[in-house]
This record gives C-alpha cells, sequence and structure tokens, in this order.
C-alpha cells in the first residue's frame, strides 16, 4: 500500500510539473505582444529595472531630416547598453561599429538615438575614415516615432 501511494504521488506531482511547464509556455507564447514598449515610460521603467531592451530600426518609416538624408529601406537592431536620460527627460543611447566603406576603406560608423517625451526619435549617423577619425561626409539624421521606425522589445 506504501508503494502505491508513493507511486500516485510521484505521478501526481510529475502531471502537476507538465501542466506547469506547459502554462508556462503558453502564457510566454500568448503574451510575446506584451514585449513591446510603447512608450518612453515604458522604454525608460525597463531600462531602469535592468531589462534587456532591444531596438529594432527601419528607415524607411522615418523621415529624413538633416545632411542630405534621403528615405532608405536599412533596417538594422541593436540591444541598449549604456544610456542615460537628460533634464528635459530625454532618453539617449549611442551605438557605434567598424565596417568598410564603398571604396574599400575602413570606417566607424557612429549611430545616436534620442527618444523624446512627445514619442518622438531623432537617429542621427555619423561616419569617421580610419585611422584618421576624420568625419566623412555629412551628418545624415532621421525623424522617427516609437513603433513607426523604432520598435522596443524587451525579453528576448
Amino acid at each position: 500500500m506504501h508503494n502505491l501511494s508513493a507511486s500516485l504521488l510521484a505521478a501526481s506531482l510529475l502531471a502537476a510539473a507538465l501542466f506547469a511547464s506547459a502554462t508556462s509556455a503558453s502564457a510566454a507564447t500568448a503574451g510575446a505582444d506584451d514585449a513591446t514598449l510603447n512608450s518612453l515610460t515604458e522604454i525608460q521603467r525597463a531600462l531602469d529595472s535592468g531589462a534587456s531592451v532591444a531596438v529594432a530600426l527601419d528607415l524607411s518609416q522615418c523621415t529624413p531630416t538633416s545632411g542630405g538624408a534621403t528615405p532608405s529601406q536599412t533596417r538594422g537592431g541593436l540591444r541598449i547598453g549604456a544610456y542615460r536620460v537628460t533634464a528635459d527627460g530625454t532618453l539617449s543611447f549611442a551605438d557605434d561599429h567598424v565596417t568598410v566603406g564603398r571604396d574599400g576603406k575602413p570606417i566607424q560608423q557612429f549611430l545616436r538615438y534620442q527618444v523624446h517625451p512627445d514619442n518622438s526619435i531623432d537617429f542621427t549617423m555619423f561616419v569617421f575614415a580610419l585611422p584618421s577619425y576624420q568625419q566623412t561626409g555629412s551628418t545624415l539624421g532621421y525623424r522617427c516615432a516609437i513603433n513607426q521606425g523604432l520598435r522596443f522589445n524587451v525579453g528576448y
């Protein structure tokens, strides 16, 4: 009788564990859209709590603003590492990478993102020749918005 009770207990625990696992997986799948951050407040709250925030950029949804920037089909993404919030409430973060220019020479691109309290975003790109770090071309600028050109997600 003791072995039967132990077997029933083990089976019950296994069933409960499988149910909890399935419920958790379903909740994660169902809540995938909930991971999108839809406002500056939500983005700052996620960053301040230490969450990993991913940014997806689609310049085709943004408006060129400076430096001779033209409409672009460029897309890309990054995870926000360091960031700062200025006195006016603007969230700023940046990314940089070394790549090769169209002329085959090495360049370094600096990409700056400024998310404003009205949920508009200024995206600016600077390009520098290497190894001199002399700026090449104009600084290009685009105006985007949260969920229009830039999408923020947490937890992926």
